[in-house]
Parts: structure tokens; C-alpha cells; sequence
């Protein structure tokens, strides 16, 4: 397997819209209309609230995400169409 490379994972999705507008990239951003209701909604409220306590929580999550293991057979679910 090929390890994916993300060049851009420690850069906030701000920082990534204002190098696509400087360069003149395309930039389309559409919200899935299952959005409002999703999950994700909570965990970014609750990232925001570390970030606000403590700076450097958000990359310190992604240092620790980094070094856990993921085991060879993890259940995924199929992705529906937004």
C-alpha cells in the first residue's frame, strides 16, 4: 500500500482558501445538506472551545492522532452523495 501524502494537513482550511484565491485556483465550497445535523458539527464546536483555552490543543491532537495504530481490519461504512 502507498502511504497518502497531505501536504496541506497542518494548514487551517483558511489559510488553504487564501492561497487558492492568491494564486487564482478554482475554489468551489458547497455544504452537504446532511451538514446541520452531522456530528462533526459538535466536535469542531468542542475543538474551537480547546483552541480557545489553549493554543497549540488542536495541533497537539493531531500530533497524538498521528501515533495511534489502526488495526488491519476496520469497518467502514460506504459514503452516500451529497
Amino acid at each position: 500500500a502507498v502511504p497518502r501524502c497531505k501536504p496541506l494537513r497542518h494548514a487551517y482550511e483558511k489559510e488553504i482558501v487564501l492561497y487558492a484565491y492568491f494564486e487564482g485556483l478554482d475554489y468551489v465550497s458547497t455544504e452537504c445538506l446532511y451538514a446541520p445535523h452531522a456530528y462533526r458539527g459538535h466536535a469542531r464546536a468542542l475543538l474551537k472551545e480547546l483552541e480557545a483555552a489553549r493554543a497549540s490543543s488542536v495541533a497537539a491532537l493531531g500530533h497524538s492522532g498521528r501515533r495511534l495504530a489502526v488495526g488491519t481490519r476496520v469497518a467502514t461504512k460506504a459514503l452516500g452523495a451529497c
